[in-house]
């Protein structure tokens, strides 16, 4: 409850059955008055997007999608130490017809790119750490290279 004069929230009942606000002395009244409640808005999708993209750099907002691939692919090169494997990745993702990661995030694609080529090279890294530094899932990776692997092989 606040105190509707001086808006403390420092309400009590007294023995006599009244709410009575403790720094001005005012009686609320007998009932309840019932608290505010903040009504917060949720989130739309875009909203979501456009704060995950903000955390990303703004730069991400206006690229192509091979651009923001090679750019993800950087970032996991990047923050494990191996632009080898950034090199091989991308000669694979080269490599590619379109239609093969249509519809695809390209978060997630170039996350399966960076394990084949980790898995080419025969260095081994867990897909659940690749998943961490691009907030995916390990899932949507082991489904991704899996369905990778069909096109790659037949080249």
């Amino acid at each position: 409850m606040i105190c509707p004069y001086c808006k403390s929230d420092k309400i009590i009942l007294n023995e006599n059955g009244e709410y009575v606000c403790t720094d001005c002395g005012t009686v609320v009244g007998y009932e309840l008055v019932l608290p505010r409640v903040k009504l917060e808005m949720p989130l739309r999708r875009e909203s979501r997007l456009l704060v995950f993209l903000q955390r990303e750099t703004k730069e991400t907002v206006k690229r192509k999608y091979s651009e923001l691939v090679r750019f993800y692919v950087a970032k996991i090169a990047r923050e494990l130490g191996r632009p080898d494997l950034e090199r091989v990745a991308l000669s694979t993702f080269q490599g590619l017809d379109k239609r093969v990661y249509q519809g695809k995030n390209p978060r997630v694609l170039a996350a399966a790119l960076f394990y084949m080529a980790a898995e080419k090279t025969g260095y081994h890294i867990h897909k659940q750490q690749i998943a961490l530094l691009l907030n995916i899932s390990k899932f949507s990776i082991r489904d991704t290279v899996t369905k990778l692997r069909r096109h790659v092989a037949q080249e």
